[in-house]
């Protein structure tokens, strides 16, 4: 666990750091998910979505309500 300002930084740096490089990243940190090229939600272990991140927040409620954690 890192504070909000560390978390920032580190999904800030995770693309440049990884290039070209498939990535997989379990998260449902908005901080995280902002700088990812592919987003899947996975419920009960089956994939529910897969989509760009700010898509699905407009499109998918499951995803918005576990992602937006009340703002």
């Amino acid at each position: 666990a890192v504070d909000a300002h560390t978390e920032a930084r580190i999904a800030q740096r995770l693309k440049k750091m990884r290039g070209h490089k498939t990535t997989v990243i379990v998260s449902n940190s908005p901080l995280i998910l902002d700088h990812t090229d592919m987003t899947a939600l996975i419920v009960d272990g089956k994939v529910e979505v897969v989509g760009n991140h700010f898509d699905l927040l407009k499109t998918h409620d499951s995803y918005r309500r576990l992602v937006v954690r009340g703002e």
